[in-house]
């Protein structure tokens, strides 16, 4: 007999865990689908070039990539994705000529990383993607950073914190110290200062490049943390970045583009903060102007929720027209963990709310045609298919998040009535007349979700 078990950093998903999921994910889609963003799909499978092309990831996120091999398949040519930005750009690339730009997109999916299993975070795991390819404005990125906070006050995520920085800050002030050849792994090792603290990122930026680190000098190394966690907060960390290393052309710009973006979001006021963070890089190698990261208030340690940038240059490794492109990825999984830790997954109605029961001794068109009758008016309903005891299907109700049952017996099936029972309360209406059923249920729904809504 084979072993049900999943793969390590895989799970399955059971309907307690699913439902929130599929409630979070029509609200991201509502709130994309409101700033104009439209679906488009692609593979789970790409070319390995395709993922692996110069530019297209971090080294360490390259060394987490699945290889798909079929058999008498290339060992080498295909991969599972490990995000949906670089398939985008390939995308976009492909079909330039059928998309018009600017072109904003959304696209919800798995990919595939060959992480360390932890708490949130998980070897498939789903990202929730909206980009804007075709756009060099400022508007393209504040409305970046505005989508996110919109999208995360609709999931109910509480107070949250998005971070902004803009890469030829810290560009420039790797070109000050004569370190721009080593631009790569102090960028990656300064995006783990929030995780590990400053003695174990000094440590890795001063580990010879032989070894994986950057090779810095003690004094550079202590430059560059003293510049990262002194620039934190609103406009006086741009101030800090100017007078630390404004003769930098690269910095000058960075700092004005930056002021331009928050000029946009104190226009539109949008929920959440919005705080500048100077030491923010992002790993990925393929940003290249702005960056964000999103946490939630309190919940800090679980990392970020939803993260992104301005990235000018990744479709030029498909096509020879210049297509930048800004955006930025909620990742699911991390978000319904932090929810479910800061108990705030939310009391909505299920989609089905209503429990139709099959009463012993009734025919079985009757509960099967009211139920019928409460979908037509937009109501979910589900009507049990046995005709086993009321108490039971009152449990299963109950277990499955139905906040009413219509209930039918053979007195009140002779005389066109019916019960209406709320499940959490147990509360029942008794004798209410069939020709009133559809508006009886939907009054009682709307008592009870203005309950839940003050509690």
């Amino acid at each position: 007999m084979i072993d049900p078990r999943v793969a390590s950093g895989l799970r399955d998903l059971l309907p307690r865990a699913a439902i929130p999921r599929e409630r979070i994910l029509s609200r991201f889609r509502e709130t994309f689908a409101r700033f104009g963003f439209v679906p488009i799909e692609t593979p789970h499978i790409e070319r390995m070039e395709v993922l692996t092309g110069k530019g297209a990831g971090s080294d360490e996120v390259l060394r987490q990539i699945f290889e798909v091999t079929n058999k008498g398949g290339t060992p080498g040519e295909l991969a599972l994705r490990f995000d949906l930005t670089v398939p985008l750009a390939r995308f976009a690339a492909r079909h330039e000529n059928e998309l018009g730009f600017p072109f904003k997109r959304y696209a919800i999916g798995s990919v595939f990383r060959g992480e360390r299993p932890a708490k949130g975070r998980f070897r498939e795991f789903t990202q929730c993607d909206f980009d804007t390819i075709g756009s060099e404005s400022p508007l393209a990125d504040a409305e970046t950073a505005l989508v996110i906070a919109s999208a995360l006050s609709l999931a109910g995520a509480g107070g949250f914190t998005i971070v902004i920085n803009h890469r030829g800050v810290l560009d420039g002030l790797l070109e000050s110290l004569g370190l721009a050849d080593r631009s790569g792994p102090v960028l990656r090792a300064l995006d783990r200062l929030a995780k590990v603290g400053r003695e174990s990122v000094a440590s890795e930026l001063a580990r010879e490049s032989s070894s994986g680190g950057a090779g810095l000098s003690d004094e550079q190394a202590a430059r560059v943390l003293d510049f990262a966690e002194q620039g934190r907060g609103g406009r006086d960390a741009l101030a800090t970045a100017t007078a630390a290393i404004a003769p930098m052309k690269r910095v000058r710009e960075g700092v004005e583009y930056l002021n331009l973006v928050l000029d946009l979001l104190e226009s539109a006021s949008p929920p959440g903060r919005v705080v500048v963070d100077l030491g923010l890089a992002r790993g990925l190698d393929y940003y290249t102007g702005v960056v964000y990261e999103t946490t939630i208030d309190g919940y800090e340690s679980f990392g970020s929720v939803a993260s992104g940038g301005r990235y000018d240059n990744l479709a030029s490794l498909f096509t020879s027209r210049k297509l930048p492109g800004v955006g930025a990825s909620i990742g699911l999984d991390r978000l319904l963990t932090v929810l479910e830790e800061a108990r705030r997954m939310g009391s909505d109605l299920s989609p089905t709310p209503v429990l139709v029961a099959y009463f012993p001794g009734t025919r079985a068109t009757t509960p099967f045609g009211l139920a019928a009758r409460l979908r037509v008016a937009g109501i979910g309903a589900e009507v049990y298919p046995e005709p086993i005891s009321i108490g039971k299907q009152m449990q299963y109700g109950s277990e499955r998040g139905r906040a009413l049952a219509v209930i039918v017996g053979p007195d009140e099936e002779k005389a066109g009535t019916f019960n209406l029972r709320d499940l959490q309360t147990r509360k029942e209406d008794r004798g209410l007349d069939c020709s009133v059923l559809e508006d009886s249920v939907e009054s009682a729904l709307e008592v009870i979700k203005r309950e839940r809504a003050s509690k």
